[in-house]
């Protein structure tokens, strides 16, 4: 009996596949992006979540080790005396828990915006200030940013932050410990904590009512988006980027602060107090 072999030809394209490896691997890439993206936002509210558990007190602590002054050494006594007395009448309305001590402060930036930031320090500059037609539309402004720091806007934005930022540093194999370092001592990042817009709104809604209990009605409480358009118009989106970036548009918020004026049936209407004789001279006195 004789075995007979045969040396047959592999079929034509068998190491070929049939599917496009660059198809695949773009469908690999979009899947590890989904992933990654998704990750990032879970953390990112978990750790906004945590960091609200954190007591007042830790996080003034941590504020204290940072080497940075909010305020301008040469700021007017006048306007830093009456700063801290409008935050401390409006801030009466805002039901402000007893363990929170606030810090008003003046930048003399000619820059449109004003911001809430870690331990209760609140920054109001130049640019917004001199822009105030007058006071309840300060007010408003004062309102909004206290109110950040009582729903712990700040330090839920930096768990925030810091969550997504280990999270991505982890994947990528980037060191997180310099990161960290860098997220606790860069004023860039510590003072500009951006805020989702829902936090936005919030703000929005309480200071809204502490202007009503404040001055018996909200009238001028919308001054401030007004003057925010205007100045979008005069000198561009760049000048009142900071103040817009993650803010709500300026007609929405309008017309939120109608919306809630008619559902509790506030006045619209009533007297407007005037900013001090002295703003214009504080402001020009402070810097140019």
């Amino acid at each position: 009996m004789s075995i007979q072999y045969e040396n047959r030809q592999a079929p034509e394209g068998v190491n070929v596949t049939r599917h496009n490896p660059v198809l695949h691997l773009l469908k690999l890439l979009a899947a590890a992006v989904v992933f990654i993206v998704v990750l990032v936002i879970v953390l990112n509210l978990l750790g906004a979540k945590i960091a609200r558990t954190v007591p007042f007190e830790v996080e003034t602590a941590l504020m204290d080790r940072v080497d940075h002054s909010f305020s301008d050494p040469g700021t007017p006594p006048g306007l830093q005396a009456y700063l801290y007395e409008l935050s401390e009448r409006v801030g009466e309305n805002l039901q402000i828990p007893e363990e929170m001590e606030m810090q008003v402060h003046y930048d003399s930036e000619n820059e449109f915006n004003a911001y809430a930031t870690l331990g209760g320090n609140v920054v109001f500059y130049r640019g917004l200030l001199k822009s105030m037609p007058h006071e309840n539309a300060l007010a408003m402004v004062v309102a909004h940013e206290l109110a950040h720091v009582i729903h712990r806007d700040p330090i839920a934005g930096l768990g925030g932050g810091m969550s997504s930022m280990l999270a991505v540093a982890a994947l990528t194999g980037t060191a997180g410990g310099g990161a960290v370092a860098k997220v606790l001592t860069t004023t860039g990042t510590i003072t500009q904590l951006s805020f989702s817009r829902e936090m936005e709104s919030a703000a929005d809604r309480a200071a809204l009512v502490a202007i009503q209990k404040t001055y018996g009605h909200i009238a001028g409480a919308d001054e401030l988006f007004k003057v925010l358009q205007i100045e979008k118009e005069r000198e561009g989106e760049s000048w009142t980027a900071g103040f817009s970036s993650t803010h709500p548009q300026d007609a929405s918020r309008i017309e939120a602060i109608a919306r809630m004026a008619k559902e509790n049936e506030w006045p619209t209407t009533g007297p407007l107090t005037p900013l001090p004789d002295e703003f214009t001279e504080w402001l020009g006195g402070a810097g140019q």
